[in-house]
């Protein structure tokens, strides 16, 4: 029987994707950067990654973009403690001034070139890095709470999701979460202002 290769330290697959939130003017068009972070990819991962090879028709399609609604415009919000086993379980039972946003992904994720491997692929024709942009929409989450600047909703994290049916966010399938930990990071809803998001997710042997 042939030896297992040993994973090479500091190494897993998928690696850590990278995460940017914008703030869009509505009225101008005007796109201002707002936080930039590493996420932490989740166990299921691992289940979605079997059935998009293994049997396809399943993507990662979905954003959810967790919300408090604080006291005050500006209040930072603090961030939870979790770890890679939890999953869609942790939306569900979300209460009180929190809730979260289920926004589809806008269009197909680009397919870009990550750094160091710019001599394998080819700008515009291949790569191994996909890129999805979603956008902050509607008037409240997904269980029912306001989403609003009069609420003084501020999103303070991020997943990335496959939704197995569009219809039913039970069926949900977690890939990624992100947190904004710093008060300058977090994005307040404003009057005629929506919240950008963007997830870089490279596919290579180290993270």
């Amino acid at each position: 029987m042939k030896a297992r290769m040993p994973k090479p330290k500091g190494a897993f697959w998928p690696p850590r994707g990278f995460c940017r939130s914008f703030v869009l003017d509505e009225r101008t068009g005007l796109l201002t950067p707002r936080g930039a972070r590493h996420n932490q990819i989740q166990d299921w991962s691992g289940y979605i990654a079997c059935l998009a090879l293994g049997r396809g028709g399943v993507k990662l399609n979905t954003f959810y973009l967790e919300f408090e609604n604080v006291a005050a415009p500006g209040d930072p919000v603090a961030a939870p403690a979790f770890d890679t086993s939890e999953g869609i379980e942790y939306y569900q039972g979300l209460s009180g001034d929190r809730d979260y946003l289920r926004v589809p992904i806008r269009g197909e994720p680009s397919i870009e070139i990550a750094s160091g491997f710019e001599e394998v692929f080819t700008n515009g024709v291949n790569g191994n890095k996909l890129v999805f942009v979603g956008m902050s929409s509607g008037t409240a989450g997904v269980n029912g709470l306001p989403f609003s600047d009069s609420a003084n909703s501020t999103i303070f994290g991020m997943a990335l999701v496959a939704a197995l049916d569009p219809t039913d966010a039970a069926r949900d399938l977690v890939f990624g979460r992100m947190y904004w930990t710093e008060a300058a990071e977090q994005v307040p809803k404003e009057p005629s202002k929506q919240v950008v998001v963007s997830w870089e997710q490279s596919f290579t042997l180290e993270g």
